[in-house]
């Protein structure tokens, strides 16, 4: 009875770890996005093209993020912060704040979920966001689908 019992434990913990690393690859998987302009992360500028999105650290609500160019050139990491919406978001993306001719990363969002990850203002853009709001004129929102990579 008692091997029986035990058996039974060892064989549910082995699930329960593969159930939470299976969930811990799912949440913290590639994403790709093809970008039409260029734009800025945490005072980086990256060229318009072809980039991977990948949240580092998914259980924290204050996850890091890699944004790297598909050629590898190109990458940045930063901490983002979690952003509620009022509803389940339908498909992943990303969300560009527009400042004149000026693109800033904002936030990330993922299919069936309400909460995001938001990037914290740098200087450059809150100075942005203050002459555009004392000439009344109102920042632009811009998304650009993410889509899972294929391995």
């Amino acid at each position: 009875m008692k091997k029986q019992s035990l058996r039974m434990v060892v064989i549910l913990s082995f699930l329960m770890i593969l159930s939470v690393s299976s969930a811990h690859a799912q949440s913290s998987r590639e994403m790709t996005a093809k970008i039409p302009f260029s734009f800025i992360v945490a005072n980086k500028t990256f060229p318009a093209g072809d980039y991977s999105v990948t949240r580092l650290n998914p259980q924290s609500d204050k996850a890091a993020l890699a944004i790297k160019s598909m050629d590898g050139r190109l990458s940045k990491v930063v901490l983002t912060m979690s952003v509620q919406a009022g509803a389940l978001q339908e498909r992943a993306k990303l969300v560009f704040t527009r400042y004149n001719d000026q693109y800033y990363l904002s936030q990330i969002w993922t299919p069936a979920d309400n909460t995001g990850l938001e990037l914290p203002k740098s200087r450059s853009e809150r100075t942005l966001l203050a002459r555009n709001l004392a000439g009344e004129r109102a920042p632009e929102r811009m998304t650009i689908p993410l889509t899972a990579r294929r391995r």
